[in-house]
């Protein structure tokens, strides 16, 4: 579930291109949600580059190969977004996400909590794909 820091936070991500990014950071999340291999990699520029929750940079061979593993498995995931900006072509949206992974994911069972930044572009084909990402957690309960 997503929800907006403030009324400031969620009326920027009503502009037009803000909302764009959005709407397909949300097709991501649930792509996730869904085990939807081929989603998360629709939605996922060839180029990207993760910093991940386990302090590891991984490109989206290793990001689709973490997927299939079930380290990217959550039974929920609720994020507060607390700034979007938009720079150029590129829209940057930044906050805290709480996920609680499942089954073969580490942490499986507890309450993750991490700080997350996105940075998506929206592609010559017309699609909006993250192109960089960098989650930190915070605190595991």
């Amino acid at each position: 579930m997503m929800k907006f820091a403030s009324d400031e936070v969620a009326a920027a991500a009503k502009g037009a291109v803000a909302a764009e990014a959005i709407a397909a950071r949300q097709k991501l999340d649930a792509a996730f949600a869904a085990q939807d291999v081929d989603a998360v990699s629709a939605l996922c520029a060839k180029n990207v580059v993760v910093n991940t929750p386990w302090n590891r940079i991984a490109r989206l061979e290793q990001v689709l190969g973490l997927f299939k593993a079930g380290r990217m498995n959550y039974e929920s995931a609720d994020e507060t977004i607390e700034a979007v900006d938009v720079r150029g072509d590129h829209v940057v949206i930044m906050g805290e996400e709480v996920v609680k992974p499942r089954d073969t994911a580490a942490n499986a069972g507890k309450t993750v909590r991490r700080r997350f930044t996105d940075v998506w572009r929206k592609e010559s084909d017309g699609r909006w794909r993250v192109t960089i990402r960098q989650a930190t957690i915070t605190s595991v309960e």
